[in-house]
């Protein structure tokens, strides 16, 4: 009757075992997935910042043009204005 009892026990104690590596297997799988999930929005978000880096650089170059247009054209009509 111990021995019974014995390998009872010892089948309970594998299947919890069994039962609490599934769930850190799901749970190791889980966190894999999400790191993945991660690393691919950093790389997206990444992708995104250099776009709105590249067009902010493009903003300043026009505007310092758009200033240096408006400069020249002050002068134009600083200089007909003077005409008169």
């Amino acid at each position: 009757m111990k021995k019974n009892r014995d390998e009872n026990q010892l089948a309970l104690a594998g299947t919890e075992e069994a039962e609490i590596l599934d769930r850190l297997s799901e749970r190791v799988e889980r966190a894999v997935a999400t790191i993945q999930e991660l690393r691919r929005e950093r790389d997206e978000l990444r992708a995104r910042v250099e776009e709105l880096e590249a067009v902010q650089g493009e903003h300043e170059k026009f505007a310092k043009e758009r200033g240096e247009i408006r400069d020249r054209i002050e002068g134009i009509l600083s200089s007909l204005e003077a005409l008169d």
